[in-house]
């Protein structure tokens, strides 16, 4: 009779010498073969199986095998019973765990069997399941010597395997940080990212993927930047598919999902059940079925809370099937991707903002300026240097910004910024005159943020200047037409006052001339004072035709022509610290006027507003519609005007501007408003502030 275990002091030694053996063994697949060589060497049976976990648990998978057939079953699902003891099965037709393989070990002529899970007796410090199976064709009573020796190989191979894995383990994590430090020094080598993400996706196929796919997500529109594939055949199959079928963003499933839950989509196993399902007709599935498709991974592209789009990893062809470690590798690359597609963002963004704000610059005539007071470093941007007709090499330094000021206002500024230095502000204001590299006279407008220290000292401050030398010169040429206009109104006045007299002069020598008897010599004298009265009746009507103002009233919106002269003086407010305000209550008050001489009339009451309003005042204009006739009023915060000054405020040449102006200006307002068929007053009681209204009819 043939023994059916060996004798144990043999199997014993046989266990032994495996031992070191099993631990010896290189690789994983070896580990597996040697065990079955074991198995057969220490418990003979009629055929040996060696069954593991694998897909994370999902599937249990044949790796080593032998006396079975090749169509013996080689796969079940998890959710099968699976032992976690030891089964001895006399009989497999009459034990109730295995009913539902009956049929399959009819086929294999398989009577009885013993099933040892790895776990038995050992303390695994990884997770892994499996079991060893022998199978005998005839009926078998199992002694204790049986599952002595079946649980000490399954002990031995749990531990040589769980040996393997770690060291597998290692392997993998190693090539993990050395995937993940590759991709991440080519993320970070240039800002890129486009270039970069084909560089990783590169890198990434087909060390951790057959294809690699990213895609992402610009001004709310989601774009595939890269695909690679380590077969250029495959990849124009690849453009072809995405010609042909598009991927659909939907927002239960696939990339949409992705994009808006910021989740992973995976897909361990892909079966061709599941591709016939996906597929829209014939051709998209033999396309599907041409990709090979085994697993995937979609993970998303996050950075501080925002999905930034999605790369998908793909096994095709290769027999590829990830698991939850792959999962978190993809995972760990998308988070670094993310980064740097948000850094190459905000640096785009950052550039596009940069450029746009110098050509506002370029075309606001202006330029931005910094000054370290601390430790007298300037900093002069392009679009300064420009603005004072500098080349872009010229060194910023005090003594160069000072040389640029007007030699006559350079002390006069440097004693206003040390004035506002020592006053605590945070502000500063300031216009004054340079001179430009081709020897042009500017106009500049300087504004600035003042940074302090904790006591309060002046440590940096920076700020824009502005060339405003165009509104100068207009509102220059504008008080020049005023003065202009009012020495035409006074030509104008005495020429029609000394023609009435010079016409009473003109028929008295007249009737002179014709007297009886008028001696020679004096009719000679009233001959030449005839001349000389022609003469100047002459001059007298070349000054009235001199000065004919334009009589034609049209159609004007009276906000808007307000609007356009606080434009003007803007500049000229801001560098005396005050505020313009217009009040437009509907923004259509309209009247038939003539809109140059009501202009007029504006710029003088607010040029007056703003020489009477102190630092930080406000000046405020307003235009409602009353009736039949628009009310325009300008008002200020100065102190008022004395009820003896009241008196006397539209006579010409009356003025209470001791430097300036001439006391023309209110007396023509008065004649150009009357002249419309209106009426100006002032309303000032003495208390802060004074308002200056002009009625006019809507229709002149």
């Amino acid at each position: 009779m043939t023994p059916t275990v060996l004798e144990r002091p043999e199997s014993l030694q046989i266990l032994l010498d495996a031992s070191s053996m099993l631990l010896a063994s290189p690789d994983e697949p070896a580990v597996v073969s040697q065990i079955l060589e074991l198995a057969v060497s220490v418990l003979q049976a009629d055929a040996y199986a060696v069954w593991r976990e694998v897909e994370d648990g999902r599937l249990w998978r044949v790796i080593a095998r032998s006396g079975l057939s090749d169509q013996y079953r080689t796969e079940v699902p998890a959710n099968q019973v699976v032992p976690r003891t030891i089964w001895m099965i006399e009989d497999v037709f009459t034990d109730e765990r295995c009913s539902s393989e009956v049929p399959a070990y009819q086929r294999e002529g398989v009577r009885s069997m013993m099933i040892v899970p790895w776990s038995v007796g050992l303390e695994s410090p990884v997770s892994l399941a499996g079991t060893i199976v022998f199978y005998w064709r005839t009926a078998r009573r199992f002694s204790r010597e049986d599952q002595d020796y079946a649980v000490a190989l399954a002990n031995l191979s749990a531990s040589a395997l769980n040996r393997k894995e770690l060291q597998l383990q290692t392997q993998r994590e190693k090539r993990r940080l050395t995937f993940l430090a590759e991709a991440s020094e080519i993320l970070a080598s240039s800002l890129d990212y486009e270039a970069t993400l084909q560089r990783v996706a590169k890198l990434a196929v087909p060390r951790v993927a057959d294809w690699c796919t990213v895609h992402v997500v610009e001004d709310g529109k989601v774009s595939r930047l890269v695909v690679a594939h380590a077969d250029p055949e495959m990849l124009k199959l690849a453009e072809q598919y995405a010609e042909r079928y598009p991927e659909e963003i939907v927002p239960d499933r696939g990339l949409g999902k992705v994009l808006r839950t910021g989740e992973p989509e995976v897909y361990a196993h892909i079966t061709d059940a599941m591709v016939v399902a996906a597929a829209r007709d014939e051709e998209h599935l033999v396309m599907l079925r041409e990709l090979g498709l085994s697993s995937s991974i979609l993970v998303p592209l996050k950075a501080r809370g925002r999905v930034l789009g999605a790369i998908r990893l793909l096994g095709a062809g290769t027999g590829r099937y990830y698991t939850a470690d792959d999962v978190q590798l993809a995972e760990d690359l998308a988070r670094r991707a993310a980064v740097a597609i948000e850094n190459a963002q905000l640096h785009r963004a950052l550039l596009e903002q940069q450029s746009e704000l110098r050509l506002s610059h370029a075309a606001a005539h202006m330029g931005s300026w910094s000054w370290d007071l601390a430790r007298q470093k300037i900093f002069w941007s392009d679009e300064f240097k420009a603005l004072h007709g500098l080349p872009a090499q010229v060194e910023a330094s005090f003594e160069g910004g000072r040389a640029l000021m007007h030699p006559d206002d350079a002390d006069r500024v440097m004693q206003e910024l040390e004035a506002v230095y020592a006053s605590g502000s945070e502000a500063l204001s300031t216009e004054h005159r340079a001179i430009a590299a081709d020897g042009r006279v500017l106009w500049l407008q300087t504004r600035g943020r003042i940074q302090r220290d904790a006591a309060g000292k002046a440590i940096r401050v920076a700020g824009i200047t502005i060339d405003v030398t165009e509104s100068r010169l207009a509102e220059q040429a504008l008080r020049r037409t005023e003065k202009l206009a009012a020495a035409g109104r006074l030509a104008a006045t005495v020429a029609h006052e000394v023609n009435n007299p010079l016409e009473a002069l003109v028929n008295l020598i007249y009737l002179a001339q014709r007297t009886e008897g008028l001696p020679e010599e004096a009719a000679l004298h009233l001959k030449i004072a005839d001349g000389e009265l022609s003469r100047m009746a002459h001059i007298v009507r070349q000054t009235l035709g001199f000065y004919r103002e334009s009589s034609i009233a049209q159609k004007t919106n009276l906000d808007r022509l307000v609007a356009e002269v606080l434009e003007l003086y803007r500049s000229r407010a801001g560098t005396r610290g005050l505020t313009l305000v217009q009040e437009t209550p509907d923004g259509q008050a309209e009247a038939q006027v003539n809109a140059g001489e009501i202009k007029q009339v504006v710029a003088n009451l607010i040029s007056n507003a703003i020489d009477a309003t102190p630092h930080g005042g406000t000046v405020r204009a307003s235009v409602r519609r009353d009736g039949a006739c628009v009310e325009l009023a300008v008002s200020d915060t100065g102190t008022g005007i004395s009820e003896a000054n009241r008196k006397h405020l539209f006579e010409p040449f009356f003025t209470t501007k001791s430097d300036v102006g001439t006391g023309l200006g209110l007396w023509v307002s008065k004649g150009i408003v009357e002249k419309h068929g209106g009426t100006i007053v002032v309303d000032s009681i003495g208390l802060p502030g004074t308002t200056m209204r002009v009625r006019l009819p809507v229709i002149s």
